[in-house]
């Protein structure tokens, strides 16, 4: 199908290219990918005979050009260019690759694409399957190791998993022993055609765990657009996955039952996309999810469910206020929000970004003067570099509206008359000016909003958040059953859950 296939950066310009079926001149596609391309292009182009296959990842163009074929499928290669993407990412450890990773790590990069795609036909994705035989080392920077380390730490159960997979490459090392073809090529490729050939393409067989254990984690991210000023909510949907890590000896079977399929199948399927491990005809016939998981960590299920916009959410801000003090010379800024989810979970994290531009546009703030500072749980901090107030408030309680906490903040307004006033003594005195202490506000706000304007994010009220132990939608694993044929071993099942905020969860003021 695809005669050759290239990496591109954002702005277009070449980082790798692979050319499978020997076509003469290349690089040309490259040029002319460039000039027929603009933002409101689809997935497919064709162009004079030449058809371009592409998707945009992280800011990369992985594009596929197919030649003298009139009939290829078109969805084969867009979901190979998207796993493709998916394994470079595995590969490095990364969350998101960028044009330093693919230049840093060609020769990785080289290999996975020879060993992806065969005379243009996609063969292999599956990270489990190709990491047995790829064995290069991703070249990443050194505090991305770091952070991989300290998260590790910080997770008592995944230590435990990076012991078992070291125990189950040393049981594949001795099964090469005992056969006298330790480290020998022909036995390494033998292994994997087994593995690829097979009616079950994404579990190697022989795989061996003292300790049985699978992890599932339902995680949730929660959109949410309100208009504060209007009272309506433009947005509001969750976006969930289902991840899992299998440390399992030999082929399980492992059915889930979700409440979500009990309560109403048809219209959860039409929300969801499974993995390939999932088996189709059970999802059909019964009410559960059966599949054989691969080796490793890897998602499950990914859905998308529409909420109704009175349904509240998780973080909800109630009231958004500014009130002038004449008396005193102040103004006042005080926010509102209610927890809704479960009394007794707390919020492992709270960030509430609140943004001050338009106050100091509209009143002539003085901060010479500091502000005041006023919550009832947490911190607050003024960020002058985004213009903006952050309430941080770890561990909030959970609530379903019978509880609120507040925060405010006072400025002072600049007193002309008091302005005035300093200025004629400061003429009269013979004495010097007062040195001021600490950090001089002013100053530095007066040299960064110089430039800036008011954008569409300085308008919102911003929050980041993360419930553990909660999801928002209310899908729960029913139940959760291993079985394993031939071994019948005991086998330790864990589900746990988790909603955050998803990149657009804001408050419009």
């Amino acid at each position: 199908m695809s005669s050759c296939v290239f990496i591109l950066d954002e702005q277009l310009d070449l980082l790798i290219f692979k050319n499978f079926k020997s076509v003469p001149n290349p690089k040309a596609f490259v040029e002319f990918f460039k000039s027929i391309y603009n933002t409101n292009s689809g997935p497919v182009i064709a162009h004079r005979g030449i058809v371009y296959v592409y998707v945009c990842r992280d800011g990369l163009f992985y594009v596929s050009v197919v030649l003298g074929s009139s009939g290829f499928n078109v969805m084969a290669i867009l979901v190979y260019l998207s796993d493709f993407h998916a394994l470079v990412k595995k590969y490095l450890h990364v969350s998101q690759v960028d044009r330093n990773n693919i230049v840093d790590n060609f020769n990785l990069v080289y290999e996975l694409l020879d060993e992806s795609m065969d005379f243009g036909i996609p063969q292999l994705t599956e990270y489990n399957i190709i990491r047995e035989f790829i064995k290069i080392e991703a070249n990443v920077p050194a505090k991305n190791e770091g952070h991989r380390n300290s998260s590790s730490k910080d997770d008592e159960s995944d230590s435990d998993h990076d012991e078992q997979s070291l125990l189950k490459a040393s049981v594949v090392k001795d099964k090469g022993k005992k056969n006298g073809l330790q480290g020998d090529e022909q036995y390494i490729n033998s292994f994997i055609l087994r593995a690829t050939t097979q009616a079950i393409s994404w579990r190697p067989k022989g795989i061996y765990y003292p300790k049985n254990e699978l992890f599932v984690d339902v995680v949730e991210l929660q959109a949410y657009l309100m208009d504060m000023s209007r009272g309506q909510v433009r947005k509001s949907f969750i976006q969930g996955k289902i991840i899992c890590r299998s440390y399992l000896s030999g082929m399980p079977k492992v059915k889930m039952c979700l409440n979500k399929m009990l309560k109403n199948k048809d219209l959860f399927l039409s929300a969801a996309k499974f993995h390939q491990c999932v088996s189709l005809n059970a999802l059909n016939s019964q009410e559960v999810i059966e599949f054989i998981p691969p080796d490793g960590e890897f998602q499950l299920c990914e859905y998308k469910l529409k909420r109704h916009i009175n349904d509240p959410p998780v973080i909800k801000v109630t009231d958004y206020k500014i009130t002038k003090r004449e008396k005193k010379q102040r103004v006042q800024l005080k926010v509102t929000v209610e927890p809704h989810f479960k009394t007794q979970n707390t919020a492992k994290y709270l960030k509430v970004h609140i943004p001050v531009q338009r106050l100091f546009r509209k009143y002539s703030i003085d901060l010479k003067k500091p502000p005041k500072f006023k919550c009832d749980y947490g911190s607050m901090a003024f960020n002058v570099t985004t213009e903006s107030l952050l309430w941080e408030a770890e561990g909030m309680k959970g609530g379903h509206g019978e509880v609120s906490y507040s925060m405010q903040v006072e400025f002072s307004l600049f007193d002309e008359a008091e302005y005035k006033k300093e200025l004629e003594e400061l003429q009269h005195s013979m004495d010097p000016p007062p040195l001021r202490d600490g950090v001089k506000l002013d100053e530095l706000y007066a040299q960064i909003s110089e430039n800036k304007t008011e954008t569409a994010e300085r308008k919102r009220i911003m929050v980041e958040f993360e419930v553990p132990y909660y999801a928002c939608s209310g899908l729960k694993v029913e139940y959760l059953k291993i079985e394993e044929e031939q071994l019948e071993y005991q086998s330790f099942p864990w589900v746990r859950y988790k909603t955050v905020n998803d990149q657009e969860y804001a408050y419009q003021i």
